[in-house]
């Protein structure tokens, strides 16, 4: 033995000589003991006694998880127990009143007990727990023995079995008082032990019997002797509990009780005596027990199995021990409730749907999700789409990345079961706040004595040396990696490891605070006197504050001194009991409130009252300490404990007052502590964060919050604006919200802020006069939304023109929104009828270079039309004009037909009418190409980059030259370092000679010179219903390739087809809830060569029993589950007869693009096969048979054809049906075409067979 641990020590020194661990010493020791747990780990064993000793010690011990976060052990076949339980009712008479002052029968009283145990039986819903249900003294007769005499009146209410609410409820009704007073609780007894015998046979079952009686009928005492080592021969435990019998360990004893009740007990008490596990006790004292919570025994489950290495697993010098990993706390969450629907009394059965919940007036409810896409041309702006259409993205900043199904496996981590140490830490050095999960317990391999010892020597190691071991663990392959810290655990009966999670770098939260005991001043000084430190007077009134509050060795009030407060087998969960408790008693009694929380549950909730009254002295000293004068009220003082209160002065006034402490840091301790607000809107990024509140608003009131924000935010913008500077932002804000609103079906907070902007636009409460600014809203179509635009708007199309008439009314004149292909123009109001007609050439040209330029104002503002009446009066002018008031009197009316002109007209003249042709324009600004140049390349020189003016066609857009030819010059304005500098260039008016430059210069010219221009800007962009026309159109063409593909193939055209093709559809389908597990595969196959001499017959109906089908389940191929390439070879294989003879095959499916994604994560990518030439998708055949753009479901599909279908979502039939549809489509788009040529009506040709069309129904609607 000591030959071989000294030669495993040198391999492990060897593997193990570079070893951190804090000291020198430490290391050599703990290196020294695991050197001993190596070599033993090698050799063989000749201590057999010591390995017998340690496996009998350690054998059939796990860990069970409780629900209240402790673990007990136990042997795991007490958890898989079967149990049968037999309930003895006493439904006597007697039973019927109300005894030792209680408000309800001694019946109902008793079922408190029953009903909480039944309820708990049901609430497991295990089968394995089996319950009867036994009436004593019934007035019917009901048993196994009623033959013999001495069982009358004794009934079998329930049988043994699950006990289920439809039995519950059904119990229910059978528990009632009895005219009967004899019965045999004996007798009784003696038939429940027949049923358990009867049920359970010679299986292994918990056997228990419960008797419920007052005792008050006669009895046969003979055979309770035999009776009782009967129970113990099959292992029955009995339990007695007596209406009002005397118990003296409880304290209670009924008074002027009736011989025949106390001589009864004194035989029930020495039956219970006699039976091995009998119980007999009074029923006060069992419902009692009730308010205390039972905690639920919970079977453990490993969530590791493998072994735990030291070193290199692939090394010879590695360590390795099996072992078995168990929680050892897991947090018990409550109960969780589902939604149902009541049902209504008045409602038909026929109308219900079947469910599992027989029997109660509860339906599940049945929830359908649908998915929505902006679409303008559709109704309501959206249109619907499939579940299979879509695809899953990452956010990426403000835009999402797309990775498919088949390379989702990129995303994750590939890892290997494992469970290995990495290092060793000192138990001083670990600071207990890391600690973060759950904790779980390690212990060595059951029956495997060489990993026990193994085990046993590292947490030795580990418990000497005070250290702890850091280690890597993956439970199952695939899954992610945990960090945890293994603590050793040396329990008298066994030895084992607890280990913690450890966080990463990125689940720590490194905040620095100031310090609380000192004051670090701006110039470097510490203070540790200051007006924000405590004083010693405050420190030691808390020190005595809180020593006075200390809860160590406080019990009770009895007992002061030397008990555990809220010992933790005591301290329940509140949350999770009083829920119990509430369905436990609803499920009883579903029409009574439901009783007060127990008392049990809130023992621990508030601090001991004597210890409250305890510490009055101390908690008003410190308040006097501290000089309390402002805050929040104490709990105690709530509570009534401190009575010395202070009067709270008024709010202090003042700039110095108001303002905030800030801590010495800097740092924001409210922000870093406190939850971020929700959904906050900031003014400097408004869009973004509008959005961003809009998708984490749970509730309408959230919504309108945001909204509010925004709406704060937009007449900010206004008010603020200088002349129209701002405007173009507010403009996106509303536009933002206008769009949001809508689609979260919320118009109406949009209207109502619509409504309150345009009041405070025309009061002049924004700012003053802003008009201007309504007129742009209007302008832009960002009005009222109406019930055209949004179909839960309260607003309707006429309420709106309504309120464009109170607009034409208020301007006095005729207002109208153009469409936006009545927008020809770029005038922003029609000039009147005596201003020039015609431009000059300057301002054409000016016109022409403002086309290029692309803004928002040109595609987006309709303009208004304004009826020129009454017509204005003819003026020259090239004289100043002159009103004549000198015959006028204040007060007097005016002379008729005067014209007269709005002052507010007037005033908004300078920015409301001026209009582009005479606007101040900024130039167009250049700098030379060569300073440019010389810009990269000192870039170039200080970075190490090579950027360059791009070659070939976008070099010309750096480089611009002007011609001469009496056509304008660039001119010199400025020279600028920053942009704040360009910012306060004053620009010079342009140049007359360079107009007449313009007019005078030949047309090639001026056109050359244009040209110049309209390389400044980028061509326009394609609007969107053009990219929308250009969509439909390419859909169009696919639709109308695809249909003539597969008709030319299937041979219905007069052209022959180019191939002898067979059509192959492949359908997969996964498990619910697992889209990764193929559970189906379905294949049908369709020659061509089968059906050249055949005619298709309605609707190809004649071609459907040359379809062959091939139906695979991988139950029927287990070895395929996770093994998906066998799954491929095994398609190849059904289709090898038609590849091997060298046949081109054609993929159909309904959706292609989704089916071919899910071919490839099973290891078949049909389209890369080599006879493979091509795809038919039945969606898109049935867009062009049906002229729409929407994809429609396979079972729609199969309706609109009239093919009756059956048992959809099974892969084999899927697949036929699909090649019965494309077959379908591809006869009836023939009919369709030359029906309609013939001027005729179409109808598919099996819904003229069918009863439907008898019957008076109308295919056309099905569009």
């Amino acid at each position: 033995m000591e030959r071989l641990i000294s030669q495993a020590s040198v391999s492990w020194m060897s593997a193990y000589e570079m070893m951190w661990y804090g000291a020198t010493e430490t290391r050599i020791e703990l290196a020294m003991v695991l050197r001993c747990a190596m070599a033993v780990q090698d050799c063989a064993m000749d201590n057999v006694q010591l390995a017998t000793k340690k496996r009998e010690r350690r054998s059939g011990l796990v860990a069970r998880p409780e629900q209240d976060n402790e673990v007990i052990f136990e042997s795991p076949s007490t958890m898989a127990d079967k149990e049968a339980t037999v309930f003895i009712l006493d439904l006597g008479a007697s039973m019927a009143k109300a005894n030792s002052g209680r408000n309800e029968s001694d019946l109902d009283w008793s079922m408190r007990y029953v009903w909480d145990k039944i309820t708990d039986i049901v609430s497991a819903n295990r089968k394995t727990l089996c319950v009867g249900v036994l009436g004593l003294r019934t007035d019917e007769t009901e048993n196994t023995l009623q033959d013999d005499d001495g069982y009358e009146n004794i009934a079998v209410l329930q049988g043994l079995g699950q006990m289920t609410m439809p039995a519950l409820r059904s119990l229910q009704t059978s528990i009632k008082p009895s005219k009967t007073w004899s019965g045999d609780a004996i007798s009784a007894i003696v038939v429940a032990v027949d049923m358990i015998d009867t049920f359970t046979k010679k299986l292994k079952f918990i056997r228990r019997i419960f008797l419920i009686t007052d005792g008050e009928a006669d009895m046969d005492a003979d055979d309770v002797g035999d009776i009782a080592q009967k129970m113990n021969d099959s292992n029955i435990q009995l339990t007695i509990l007596g209406v009002d019998f005397d118990d003296a360990e409880y304290g209670f004893k009924q008074e002027e009780k009736s011989p025949t009740k106390a001589a009864n007990e004194a035989t029930l008490r020495e039956l219970a005596k006699q039976c091995n596990d009998g119980v007999f006790a009074t029923m006060a004292e069992a419902i009692d027990d009730l308010d205390t919570p039972r905690a639920k025994a919970v079977k453990p489950y490993k969530s590791y199995d493998g072994f735990l290495t030291l070193g290199d697993p692939d090394s010879s010098t590695a360590m390795s021990i099996a072992v078995e990993r168990y929680f050892k706390t897991h947090l018990a969450r409550p109960q969780g409730a589902s939604t149902v629907v009541v049902k209504a009394e008045t409602q038909s059965t026929h109308t219900l749907d079947d469910d599992p919940m027989d029997g109660v007036d509860f339906s599940a409810v049945k929830q359908a999700r649908t998915y929505k896409v902006n679409d303008p041309d559709a109704p309501g702006g959206k249109r619907d789409v499939e579940f299979e259409s879509l695809a899953k993205g990452y956010e990426y900043g403000r835009t999402a990345v797309h990775i498919s199904e088949s390379e989702h496996n990129i995303t994750k981590i590939e890892t290997l079961k494992s469970f290995s140490i990495v290092g060793f830490i000192p138990c001083d050095k670990y600071e207990p706040f890391l600690n973060m999960g759950e904790t779980c317990i390690t212990h060595a391999r059951k029956n495997d004595t060489k990993s026990e010892i193994a085990l046993s020597s590292l947490i030795w190691a580990l418990h000497e040396l005070d250290s702890y071991a850091v280690a890597r663990i993956v439970t199952k392959d695939g899954k992610e990696p945990l960090l945890v810290l293994l603590a050793p655990g040396v329990e008298p009966t066994y030895d084992c490891l607890y280990d913690i999670p450890l966080p990463f770098a990125e689940d720590v939260r490194g905040y620095q605070f100031p310090p609380l005991d000192k004051v670090l001043t701006v110039s470097g000084q510490t203070l540790t006197k200051h007006r924000l430190l405590p004083s010693d007077e405050l420190s030691k009134a808390m020190d005595d504050y809180v020593d006075a509050m200390d809860l160590s060795g406080v019990g009770s009030e009895e007992n002061q001194t030397g008990e555990e407060y809220a010992p933790m087998d005591e301290a329940y969960n509140p949350s999770i009991h009083r829920i119990n408790h509430a369905i436990k008693q609803r499920a009883v009694h579903p029409e009574s409130p439901v009783a007060a929380t127990p008392a049990e549950l809130l023992k621990f909730s508030a601090p001991p009252e004597y210890l409250v009254e305890k510490i009055r002295g101390q908690i008003d000293t410190l308040i006097d300490a501290a000089e309390v004068k402002r805050g929040k009220i104490s709990p105690l003082i709530r509570c009534g404990v401190v009575t010395n209160t202070f009067p709270v002065p008024p709010k202090a006034k003042g700039r110095r007052n108001r303002e905030a402490v800030k801590p010495i840091s800097g740092l924001d301790v409210d922000a870093l502590l406190g939850e971020e607000r929700k959904g906050s809107i900031s003014q400097e990024n408004p869009v973004p964060d509008f959005k961003r509140a809009l998708a984490v608003a749970e509730e309408v009131g959230d919504i309108e919050n945001a909204a509010k924000q925004m709406a704060t935010i937009v007449r900010s913008l206004v008010t603020d604006s200088f002349g129209d500077s701002k405007y173009a932002q507010a403009m996106e804000c509303i536009g933002t919200m206008r769009d949001e609103l809508i689609n979260l079906e919320e118009p109406d907070v949009y209207n109502t802020f619509v409504r309150d902007l345009k009041k405070g636009l025309l009061s002049g409460a924004l700012g003053g006069d802003r008009r201007d600014f309504w007129f742009k809203v209007r302008w832009s179509r960002q009005g009222l939304v109406d019930q055209d635009q949004s179909e839960v708007s309260k607003v309707t199309h006429e309420e709106a023109e309504e309120n464009l008439d109170r607009l034409r009314a208020f301007l006095g004149r005729d207002v109208a929104l153009r469409s936006q292909e009545e927008i020809t123009t770029n005038a922003a109001l029609p000039t009147a009828g005596n201003v020039k007609a015609e431009q000059d050439d300057w301002e054409k040209w000016h016109e022409k270079s403002a086309e290029a330029n692309i803004t928002w104002g040109k595609d987006d503002c309709p303009k208004r039309e304004i009826e020129r009446n009454p017509p204005l009066p003819h003026v020259e002018h090239s004289h100043p004009i002159h009103f004549d008031e000198s015959g006028l009197r204040v007060g007097e009316p005016t002379r008729e037909g005067t014209v007269l002109c709005p002052w507010k007209a007037v005033l908004s003249y300078p920015d409301r009418y001026i209009g582009k042709t005479n606007r101040p324009r900024k130039p167009f600004l250049f700098v030379p190409t060569a300073q440019f140049v010389a810009f990269l390349g000192e870039i170039n020189e200080r970075l190490g980059t090579e950027l360059t003016i791009p070659p070939g066609v976008n070099q010309q857009k750096f480089c611009f030259n002007f011609d001469s030819g009496g056509t304008p010059q660039p001119r010199y304005l400025a020279r600028s370092e920053n942009k704040r500098s360009m910012d306060q260039v004053l620009w010079p008016a342009v140049a007359q000679s360079d107009v007449q430059g313009f007019n005078n210069a030949p047309r090639e010219k001026q056109d050359a010179f244009l040209q110049v221009f309209k390389r400044l800007f980028a061509p326009p962009s394609t609007s969107k219903s053009e990219k929308a026309q250009e969509r439909a159109q390419d859909r169009a063409r696919i639709q109308q390739a695809m249909m003539h593909h597969a008709q030319m193939q299937l041979g219905l055209l007069e052209e022959a087809p180019t191939l002898q093709v067979v059509f192959v559809c492949i359908d997969l389908e996964a498990l619910e809830g697992q889209a990764h597990i193929v559970s189906e595969v379905g294949i049908a196959i369709l020659d061509t060569n089968d059906i050249r001499t055949t005619d298709p017959g309605p609707s190809g109906s004649k071609w459907w029993p040359f379809i062959s089908c091939h139906h695979l389940r991988t139950e029927e191929y287990s070895d395929m589950r996770n093994h998906q390439y066998e799954l491929a070879s095994t398609v190849a294989s059904i289709l090898s007869p038609y590849t091997d003879r060298g046949r081109d095959m054609m993929f159909v499916a309904h959706d292609t693009k989704q089916d071919i994604k899910f071919l490839l994560q099973i290891g078949v990518d049909i389209m890369a096969w080599p006879r493979v030439v091509g795809e038919i998708d039945t969606a898109v055949l049935h867009q062009k048979w049906r002229d729409g753009d929407t994809k429609r479901s396979l079972r729609a599909l199969l309706s609109d054809l009239c093919i009756e279908n059956r048992n959809l979502h099974n892969a084999g039939n899927d697949a036929m049906y699909t090649l019965r549809a494309m077959i379908g489509i591809a006869a009836e788009q023939l009919r369709k075409v030359t029906t309609t040529e013939r001027g005729e009506k179409y109808v598919p040709a099996l819904w003229l067979e069918s009863p439907r069309w008898e019957s008076g129904a109308r295919w056309e609607d099905r569009a």
